[in-house]
This record gives structure tokens, C-alpha cells and sequence, in this order.
């Protein structure tokens, strides 16, 4: 078995042919400005609810150009050109119901010959993760310049669903060339290893009796780390979860790139689940136990991996989990105890140990392209993404 650096290869090229300043040869006469939202007039709840700590780091969300003012990482703003050094600005934004009116005041250090200025928008969190379907939204800018009214804009763009998942961005330079954004470490949003029905899971996983607890790494035994990952593999299927290939958003838009996602408890009550939907669900529990957990993504795939120990990078092709019909746990028919060897002959570790067959196989295949951190190849390991500040989306649902 190979062992893979575990770690969080991103390579984050933001485009922003859409965002480039107007070209003249000189100063416009005029003041020209228009309203300025990113991704091509996409709002995505996701991406505002993963990044609402603050400043990531520039492997993950790199800083707009130098001819920026206000959030380095805002996306609704205004392209203002024509306006000049030592001149005070002063943009304001609103939207009903997602956030309130924000203000941004600055005075030009240099003609605006196409800089964006972003507000820092003060987002209603709480409303939009209760998006589910996409909407129309109506922004309004105004603009004043040493006090003087420019006037007033109002932009429609669409709000998507918390479950459109945004992971690429490409925009078009010229005929024949074109950059990426790479947004696909925002998977790790949708890992909410908080749920409350998480603790449930546990709980249930314990009945079975294939652990008599969750110590994560404590007991520094590759085994019994193995059947802490099998005990909860083993409820799951107990609680029915099928492979679902239901992977289109509500919104198509060119170059724009995203995926529907299950929350957590979506996927347990649909009882179905897609490579990604599964994978995020699995992965939330094993990190609740203090596993060492990474999301992998290889094209047109997403599958889990998790530290075995220091050293070793297992896989789990989490679509298998459905290959088998369990009985439902009774509290008179406990399952086996014991070692690896008297749970072999059992069902639903036959399914287990394929996973695994499948999941570490497809590592190794893959090693060269996550070691050259290709875009297509990526291992977005959870610690890293939550250190980095990506913060999981609270579903709420408790019962």
C-alpha cells in the first residue's frame, strides 16, 4: 500500500476576465460605473455561509488586483472608471430580506480607470440556509462622488439553492485562452460534523456492539481504529442509505460550475445519497470521533479517505455502502464482538472491506496527480479546511 501525503492541495486562479478594468488610452471625461456581482451574477449561499469567518488564506481565495477597495474578498460591489485621485467615493449596497443596506467610503488614491469596490455586506447568515430553491434578487447600488448623486442601479441576480455546491469558476480572456477558479474546497461545507442527529449515529453505532466506544487514535491500534470507521459504515446501511445518481443543480449558467448537495439530515431522511451527499454524511461522523478525515475528489467523483495512523491513508468508496440489504438492528440480536476475523464472514463487512478495496486502490492509482496538485485530483483534508476558516452549513433540522 502506498502511503499519500495527506493535506489540502488547492490551486485557486481566480478569473476575473469579467472584472477587468476598462482600457483607454486615457482618464474617461465621464464617471462610468456598473454594478458587479461574482460568479456572473450568482449568489451562492454556500460560498458566503463557508467563508463568513473572514480572510482566507491566498492558496484559497486569492485577493482581487490592486485595483481593489473594501473586502478583499467581497462579491458584490461596483467596476467604477472615470473617477479621479483625491476623490472621496461612496458606494452603497441593499437587498431585501438577505442582508441590510452596507456603505463603503474611500478616497482615491489613483484615477479609476476600472477599479471594483466591494462593501463589507453584513449577509442575514440565518436566511440564506434556508434557500432551497434558487430566486430572483434585486440589488441596489448607489453612488455618490465628493457628495455629488451618480445615481441609483438596481441588478437582479440569482440567489441559488444551499444545496448548489459551487466548485469552478472559468471565465473567457480571448478566443482561445481562459483561467480557472478552483472553489471545490467548499465540499468541506457541507461536512457538519456538529449536527445534533451525529451524536444519534453514534449512539445507534454503539448498540451494535462492534465497538464499546469511540477513542479515535487514543488506543493507537490500527484495528480497532478500522472497526470504529466499520461500526458506523454498519448503521448506515442498517438505516437503509441507497447510491442516488442525482448530482444537476437548480441553475445551469456557462462557466459557472456547481452540484447539488444533500445536508445531513436531507441525505438520512431521503435515505439516499450520491458519491458526494454520502461521502460528506460519513465523513462529518468519523470526524466527530476524532478521526483524521480528507474528502477526495478524482474527475467526476468524490469518495472519503482517513488516517489509519501516522503513516497510513486508507480510501472508502462510500457508494458501495447501499450494495447490501441489512435487517434493521434489534437490541435482542447483538452483533458479533470480537477481533477482524469472526466479522469477516459477516454481510455487511464483505461491503466494508470492498470499500476500502476500492477507496485505497484509487488513492494509489491517483497519488502522482495529488502530488502535482492537479485540479481534477485533490485530497481536501477536513482539519486543514476548517483551520483555514471554511465553516460547515448548520442544516438545523433536529428531529
Amino acid at each position: 500500500m502506498n502511503y499519500l501525503r495527506l493535506g489540502l492541495w488547492l490551486s485557486v486562479l481566480i478569473g476575473i476576465s469579467s472584472l477587468a478594468p476598462l482600457h483607454a488610452t486615457e482618464a474617461p471625461a465621464e464617471v462610468e460605473w456598473e454594478p458587479n456581482i461574482y460568479p456572473h451574477d450568482n449568489l451562492f449561499p454556500c460560498f458566503i455561509i463557508g467563508t463568513a469567518r473572514g480572510k482566507l488564506p491566498e492558496d484559497l481565495f486569492a485577493s482581487w488586483p490592486d485595483s481593489q477597495i473594501g473586502d478583499p474578498q467581497g462579491i458584490i460591489g461596483i467596476m467604477l472608471a472615470g473617477a479621479k485621485k483625491g476623490q472621496k467615493v461612496e458606494v452603497s449596497v441593499k437587498a431585501t430580506d438577505f442582508f441590510d443596506e452596507c456603505v463603503l467610503k474611500a478616497t482615491l488614491k489613483e484615477d479609476a480607470n476600472g477599479i471594483l469596490m466591494h462593501p463589507k455586506v453584513p449577509y442575514n447568515f440565518r436566511a440564506l440556509s434556508k434557500v432551497d430553491q434558487p430566486t430572483p434578487v434585486n440589488l441596489t447600488f448607489s453612488l455618490k462622488i465628493d457628495g455629488e448623486d451618480m445615481g441609483t442601479k438596481t441588478t437582479t441576480v440569482t440567489l441559488r439553492s444551499i444545496n448548489d455546491c459551487l466548485f469552478g469558476v472559468v471565465e473567457e480572456l480571448d478566443d482561445e485562452d481562459s483561467q480557472t477558479s478552483d472553489y471545490s474546497w467548499l465540499f468541506a461545507s457541507y461536512v457538519n460534523e456538529n449536527h445534533p442527529w451525529v451524536d444519534k449515529i453514534l449512539k445507534e453505532a454503539l448498540e451494535t456492539g462492534i465497538v464499546t466506544s469511540f477513542d479515535g487514535y487514543q488506543s493507537n491500534n490500527q484495528d480497532q481504529v478500522l472497526l470504529q470507521v466499520f461500526a458506523i459504515w454498519n448503521v448506515m446501511q442498517r438505516r437503509g442509505l441507497r447510491y442516488s445518481d442525482i448530482t444537476t443543480t437548480s441553475v445551469e449558467d456557462e462557466g459557472v460550475y456547481s452540484q447539488h448537495v444533500r445536508l445531513f439530515d436531507e441525505s438520512l431522511n431521503a435515505s439516499q445519497a450520491n458519491c458526494v451527499d454520502g461521502t460528506v454524511l460519513l465523513t462529518a461522523v468519523l470526524r466527530k470521533i476524532g478521526l483524521d478525515v480528507s474528502l477526495v475528489l478524482v474527475p467526476g467523483h468524490m469518495f472519503l479517505a482517513f488516517s489509519l495512523d501516522d503513516e497510513t491513508l486508507l480510501g472508502l468508496e462510500t457508494t458501495l455502502m447501499g450494495a447490501d440489504d441489512l435487517p434493521a438492528l434489534s437490541k435482542n440480536n447483538k452483533f458479533l464482538r470480537g477481533d477482524l476475523e469472526e466479522l469477516k464472514n459477516e454481510r455487511s463487512f464483505e461491503t466494508f472491506l470492498a470499500a476500502l478495496d476500492v477507496g485505497t486502490q484509487a488513492l494509489v492509482e491517483n497519488s502522482e496527480e495529488f502530488e502535482n496538485g492537479e485540479l481534477t485530483h485533490q485530497i481536501i483534508n477536513l482539519s486543514v479546511a476548517r483551520n483555514a476558516g471554511i465553516l460547515p452549513i448548520a442544516s438545523g433540522s433536529k428531529e
